[in-house]
């Protein structure tokens, strides 16, 4: 449990609360009640009532039926939808996407981070498939999931990292750690431990400051998914994440020559 009055150094507490609050909703928990709140937050239920109705007030939450439960309000979508317009992530990444899951035969997907794990925002099949895997837009995922796994491997703030892995399991913890340990030495992530029979591998997109802002994943069933480095998929998605953060500024990273169409 975050101690009463664990904030950022400098800080003011009401806004590491709320900040605190907010995170507390992801893929595991969607809504949250008053005393969940003052118990994690080593408040009393009145203030944990009065934070949770001022987040209401504001758009940040929303009030779920006369239960007591809030989950993520309007304005954080609009909010959302504002960074991607600004970063020019979604228009850079579609062509790209759509490349990427015809040249793999494979399902390609967009994801950004919600300050917990990552949520889908574009999804691209196949064509000429009869059978496709897909990702429900808006979907957050969990901390497992390979996109999530990129972000924490480049995310600034440790408190973040460390609030992520504090709601999983040992043996959870694990297994990101390790993946996150391949983010940074390979480049991508993978994970199987989201859905049954299900795997997806992803990769970071960074803009021109150098900041992760966006994961371009592929998803397919566990069986038939390439997770190996010097595979065809892996290649392709990997120069598939290059060339949409060139495409954003990043002057690190350059497309390699038949970026897509030759993985």
């Amino acid at each position: 449990m975050p101690a009463p009055d664990d904030a950022v150094p400098g800080g003011l507490q009401v806004i590491s609360r709320a900040a605190q609050i907010l995170r507390m909703l992801d893929a595991q928990r969607p809504e949250v009640r008053i005393n969940e709140v003052a118990a994690e937050l080593g408040i009393g239920r009145t203030s944990a009532y009065r934070y949770l109705q001022s987040l209401a007030v504001e758009g940040f939450l929303d009030r779920v039926g006369d239960g007591g439960s809030y989950r993520l309000g309007p304005l954080l979508a609009g909010l959302g939808a504002s960074v991607l317009s600004e970063s020019g992530v979604i228009e850079v990444a579609g062509p790209f996407l759509e490349q990427l899951a015809g040249a793999t035969a494979e399902t390609a997907v967009l994801g950004i981070w919600n300050g917990a794990g990552a949520v889908a925002v574009m999804c691209k099949e196949p064509p000429g498939k009869t059978v496709n895997m897909t990702v429900r837009i808006g979907a957050p995922l969990p901390a497992e999931a390979a996109q999530s796994i990129v972000f924490l491997a480049h995310q600034a703030h440790r408190q973040t990292v460390d609030h992520v892995l504090r709601r999983v399991s040992a043996e959870a913890r694990q297994r990101i750690e390790a993946e996150v340990e391949r983010v940074l030495d390979d480049g991508y992530a993978s994970s199987d431990a989201v859905v049954s029979g299900a795997a997806a591998v992803a990769a970071p997109v960074f803009d021109s400051s150098g900041r992760v802002v966006a994961t371009v994943a592929l998803v397919a069933p566990t069986a038939v998914l390439q997770t190996a480095p010097d595979t065809p998929g892996v290649r392709a998605l990997l120069a598939t994440a290059r060339s949409v953060s060139r495409q954003l500024g990043h002057p690190g990273l350059t497309a390699e020559p038949g970026a897509v169409a030759g993985g």
